[in-house]
């Protein structure tokens, strides 16, 4: 019998789908939010498939359950080839063109819509750069709407963004639902929002006050990520020295303006918030920034230090269709939230009662946000409680359910050979100049270098 019962065990190990995650971003102790997603995606699917992740570098400090690899070319080819499921994120169809001939079932990850986000990344572009810049990021993500099988998104307002995408794009059709009356679309693309670890944030020591020469008894609103182009940190930052005029002494403190991916270099956005710091003379007295990044497993140092997490944004594409990842930490550590309207937190926030809602570029309001929460100690405590119970309905654990059931069940499309043809016959390809700007404009020169060096490394095997 126990021989019979370890040549079961060993046969449903056999049995076990190997999965390829293919990040886009750098891996390890400082990370950002696509490499979070993938990892934790990984760490949630690794005890039912045989996982296998993919980065363009890892630090090798994480301690993970499944392999973390940088493979050349030739190597990552192999991976690919003997994948039953491969996971892309961003460009990897790109800078990774034998994934679209691989013959396991290609799911894509689209939390992230990058034409919004370039739209506003590319604001001062030259024009002409712009749009051509424009129409190649909208090619890369028309082309993984038409080489995957399945799609991933991170809310129901995305949801019906791609759908919209993906009908444009053929994938509707009567291969994949021969009865027209019976297409359900959840076959089609799945909501898997980003998640929270699946334990509350350990004690920790609390040194960002200290770090910062902030008093033990100030009242601190927390920044808790980048600051990007399509964000709006100087409105906040007006309120504060509004706040500070007024004598109400409240410290802002930005917790990463160093992306940990050195090829992602640092957004105007990031620099206009520091001027505007400066020239109200708030830098390093009521406004901080940290110039590094916070490492992802001690993030919650900070967070745990602060009394409310902040975040403002513009009215835009962007923030229409934004899933800000930032907004989940808030939660996880239990902190009131002041937030600008027009996105789906801005939604939770108002109907959940965790903090305040703000209109956009409104300094008044988040003037009145900030002091509210400040001087009224029972509501401040109160939108908290609020805030730390909605975090158990984002844990990794239970926001990654859908994607284990997928994962165990899906098969190439019925569709996928109309698909790819179909996007091959009105594709028109950019210009290598074309290419070439849009890398510029997106990441400088070490950009186009690394992108020549990956091309090469590819050509020649390495």
């Amino acid at each position: 019998m126990a021989e019979t019962s370890a040549a079961a065990e060993r046969g449903a190990a056999k049995a076990k789908r190997r999965l390829l995650l293919v990040c886009n971003d750098v891996v390890g102790a400082q990370m950002a939010g696509s490499a979070i997603r993938c990892i934790e995606m990984a760490r949630a699917l690794h005890r039912d498939c045989d996982v296998t992740v993919t980065a363009p570098r890892f630090d090798g400090t994480l301690d993970l359950p499944f392999p973390v690899l940088v493979p050349n070319a030739r190597q990552h080819r192999r991976i690919a080839d003997g994948a039953d499921v491969i996971l892309a994120q961003g460009n990897a169809l790109v800078r990774h063109p034998f994934l679209k001939q691989a013959r396991a079932a290609l799911i894509a990850d689209l939390y992230c819509p990058l034409p919004l986000e370039y739209h506003q990344l590319s604001q001062g572009v030259e024009i002409g750069t712009r749009m051509a810049a424009g129409a190649y990021t909208s090619r890369l993500v028309a082309e993984q709407l038409a080489f995957a099988d399945h799609f991933l998104c991170a809310s129901d307002k995305q949801f019906d963004f791609w759908m919209g995408a993906l009908a444009m794009a053929g994938r509707i059709n009567g291969l994949r639902w021969p009865r027209a009356g019976h297409a359900d679309l959840s076959e089609l693309m799945t909501v898997i929002p980003f998640g929270l670890p699946n334990e509350p944030p350990a004690p920790s020591r609390l040194e960002m006050r200290k770090r910062f020469g902030i008093p033990a008894d100030a009242f601190v609103a927390l920044w808790g990520g980048g600051i990007y182009q399509w964000l709006d940190p100087l409105t906040v930052i007006k309120a504060i020295g509004e706040l500070v005029t007024a004598g109400q002494p409240v410290h802002l403190v930005f917790v990463g303006i160093g992306h940990p991916n050195p090829e992602i270099h640092q957004h105007d956005m990031a620099r206009e918030a520091i001027a505007l710091a400066e020239m109200l003379d708030l830098k390093d007295r009521f406004v901080h920034f940290n110039f590094g990044w916070a490492p992802y497993g001690e993030r919650h140092s900070f967070f745990l230090d602060a009394d409310v997490g902040v975040c403002a944004h513009f009215d835009n594409p962007e923030t229409r269709f934004s899933f800000r990842t930032r907004m989940l930490d808030y939660l996880w550590c239990g902190l009131p939230i002041v937030t600008s309207t027009g996105d789906i937190f801005a939604e939770k926030v108002r109907q959940e009662q965790l903090g305040e809602v703000v209109g956009y570029e409104d300094v008044d309001g988040w003037v009145r946000a900030l002091a509210k929460l400040r001087a009224e100690e029972p509501y401040a405590e109160a939108c908290a409680r609020r805030a730390g119970a909605c975090a158990q309905d984002y844990r990794w654990q239970v926001v990654t359910e859908p994607l284990l059931a997928l994962a165990q069940t899906i098969e190439p499309a019925a569709d996928r050979d109309f698909a790819r043809s179909f996007f091959s016959s009105r594709r028109v390809r950019p210009s290598l100049l074309q290419r070439v700007r849009h890398i510029y404009e997106t990441g400088g020169f070490r950009s186009v270098g690394s992108t020549a060096w990956r091309r090469i490394g590819r050509r020649f095997g390495h």
